[in-house]
């Protein structure tokens, strides 16, 4: 991050604000990684089994998949663009030249630079989207998009336009339904300035994170919580496994918001998703930047920005953000169960929740035929009707606490052969940055501070190779105290 916008200090409120519509920014659409390929495609199903979100986005063999240089020209250029010329939006934007565009992307203008953006420019006109998506719009309204196209054709310099003109610089052909979407669907404030400091994947953290950072906010809630399976999938990032991987990919993204004071804190907890595979439900707490942010982008103190309506003239109410569900509820939605049945199961059977979702997670994990059908189904009335717990379940967590014990032992020897290394490799290091007669000195010194016993012992040995064996350990021991490290097993 530039180190400008790492310093702002007591002035964190956004002077520079973009607003980006929400039904479709959700979703991926770039590749973040420099290299290779990430697949696109997202299905959700409700807890009776249906298809509530269907989310595909394929690339056209010649360009390639939108990558992170498409994903800026996107996020910084043309939001902003659309976002200047207002609402309505017109069918034919004006951008720029190519010129204009590495001046916005803070990129030379070389003819290299030239030819990435115009690549790139390609590769986000034909992006092809195959999608069934709920949207709320601004007045409050739901409306659901079933569509399979893309969202503009770009048109270069000196190609024909529409009305026949010679295209004096890039424009965009908006598609009907992107243009109906940005018209309509409600929109959300960034700080313009602090998301173009961001490297690709913070960025879309950034973008993600506040939705649920801002309900927190708005509820006085003092953490807001984001799956890292949900982040994986809608960033998109390669998914892990185990939680060392997860932290250090996860430690890289989060770096520059823990900087610059737009997150204070972010917590762990362990957990599984609805196919059993190893999650975490990552806790955030906000920070200065983000509560600066929230009051300016509400007018609640603070500086005041633009409101969210597209005329000064028709004030657009607050929309309605739900309470933040709590741990328990967030559990069973989690596994498939809806926000107002999970929210009737946990006022009505406290009492069973958390027993009922680990005989849960264990028939998941097993794979049992039980809840194959309709897993979340089963949830719902295990807690209902308080199903008991199957006779194996009390076998299964003896096996699990044994293995966890195994795996606690094994992890400590580790970290102790670990550390056992790490302090010899100082010890050696130490002897070896000495000039010849510093290294003498520190011998005399080792064998005089030496413990009785251990000086009688080498006086007492006769061979050479015993002497120098009895020699080291006595000058290891005493730069072990120089250097402040336990003694040696």
């Amino acid at each position: 991050m530039k180190q400008d916008n790492r310093k702002r200090g007591a002035d964190l409120a956004p002077r520079d604000v973009v607003r980006v519509e929400t039904a479709l920014s959700r979703f991926p659409i770039h590749r973040l990684a420099r290299k290779g390929t990430a697949p696109i495609e997202i299905r959700e199903t409700g807890a009776d089994g249906e298809l509530t979100v269907r989310w595909e986005v394929g690339h056209h063999s010649k360009y390639g998949q939108p990558g992170p240089l498409a994903y800026r020209l996107d996020t910084w250029v043309i939001n902003r663009r659309i976002e200047e010329v207002g609402r309505p939006v017109p069918g034919l934007i004006r951008i720029g030249s190519l010129s204009d565009f590495c001046r916005r992307l803070d990129l030379p203008d070389s003819g290299k630079n030239i030819r990435d953006i115009k690549r790139a420019l390609h590769q986000n006109a034909s992006a092809y989207i195959t999608a069934k998506v709920r949207y709320k719009t601004r007045d409050g309204a739901e409306r659901w998009i079933e569509i399979g196209t893309t969202r503009y054709t770009v048109v270069m310099t000196g190609e024909t336009l529409p009305d026949g003109r010679r295209a004096d610089a890039v424009y965009l052909l908006l598609h009907d339904f992107y243009r109906q979407i940005l018209d309509s669907a409600a929109t959300r404030p960034l700080d313009y300035g602090y998301l173009r400091d961001l490297p690709p994947a913070s960025q879309r953290l950034y973008e993600l994170l506040s939705y649920p950072l801002f309900g927190a906010l708005r509820h006085g809630q003092p953490k807001a919580r984001m799956r890292y399976s949900e982040f994986c999938t809608y960033a998109p990032q390669t998914r892990h496994a185990t939680y060392s991987e997860t932290r250090k990919q996860m430690a890289r993204v989060l770096a520059p918001h823990l900087e610059s004071g737009y997150l204070t804190g972010v917590e762990y907890e362990p957990t599984t998703d609805r196919g059993g595979r190893p999650d975490w439900a990552m806790i955030y707490t906000p920070g200065p930047k983000a509560k600066a942010e929230y009051r300016a982008f509400t007018g609640k103190g603070g500086a005041v920005v633009l409101d969210m309506t597209p005329t000064p003239s028709q004030p657009k109410p607050e929309p309605k953000v739900e309470p933040e569900p709590t741990p328990p509820e967030r559990a069973l939605i989690d596994r498939g169960v809806t926000a107002a049945r999970a929210a009737e199961l946990v006022r009505a059977h406290p009492e069973r929740v958390a027993g009922k979702l680990e005989v849960f997670d264990r028939l998941v994990e097993a794979k049992d035929k039980r809840i194959a059908k309709n897993p979340a189904g089963f949830l719902v009335k295990s807690i209902a009707e308080d199903y008991p717990p199957p006779p194996e379940l009390e076998r299964a967590r003896r096996a699990t606490a044994e293995r966890a014990t195994r795996d606690a032992a094994e992890q400590a020897n580790r970290e102790a052969t670990a550390r056992e290394r790490e302090e010899r490799d100082r010890v050696r290091a130490y002897w070896e940055a000495l000039p010849a007669e510093r290294q003498v000195a520190l011998d005399a010194a080792a064998l005089d501070q030496a413990a009785p016993a251990d000086r009688a012992a080498y006086a007492a040995a006769t061979a050479p190779q015993v002497r120098r064996m009895l020699r080291a350990g006595l000058r290891d021991a005493h730069i072990r105290r120089l250097l402040g490290l336990p003694a040696a097993d």
